[in-house]
């Protein structure tokens, strides 16, 4: 995914290696894209990654323009994804069912 590639490579805050992108939306008329992503980070440096997100914004959106052959590309909206953080305490209660069965 060739957003993950540029905050991986090319946005220089270290923030930004610890999230994960979960999915993608696109709209209809292809003005914006949501990007849902997470972290296993506490919820206080969570805040911290979502405005960082959001400045870098632009700098992402400029560096998708060069790579992408689209006539007009999309405003980045960053939402915070915490399924996969949730689902991982479902599958931790589950594991300790099934310990105490045992």
């Amino acid at each position: 995914m060739l957003v993950s590639g540029i905050l991986q490579r090319e946005v220089s805050d270290p923030r930004l290696n610890s999230i994960v992108i979960n999915r993608v939306e696109l709209a209809g008329d292809g003005s914006f894209a949501r990007i849902y992503v997470s972290s296993w980070l506490p919820d206080a440096e969570a805040d911290e990654i979502k405005k960082v997100l959001k400045k870098a914004s632009g700098f992402i959106r400029r560096n998708l323009a060069g790579k992408l052959d689209l006539r007009i590309v999309p405003t980045l909206r960053f939402q915070w994804d915490d399924s996969v953080k949730e689902g991982e305490e479902v599958l931790s209660a589950l594991r300790m069912l099934n310990v105490e069965e045992d």
